[in-house]
């Protein structure tokens, strides 16, 4: 996985968060559904974000500034 697929996961995460808070607004009954799949979806692009950045070969000179 390319670093580009977890920010857009990560994007896509944040997108589905306002949709589900709208949706929350607005009292509809899968609003906490779309709410916990977008958590789970930002926690695992989050994840996948920080072990790209830690497995680059130059991240310990970029660390160690």
């Amino acid at each position: 996985m390319k670093l580009k697929h977890a920010i857009i996961l990560i994007v896509i995460a944040y997108c589905m968060d306002i949709f589900g808070g709208l949706q929350k607004i607005l009292h509809t009954a899968n609003a906490d559904t779309i709410l916990i799949v977008a958590t789970i979806i930002k926690i695992i692009g989050w994840l996948l974000l920080l072990y790209k950045i830690l497995t680059h070969p130059k991240a310990k000179e970029f660390l160690d500034w």
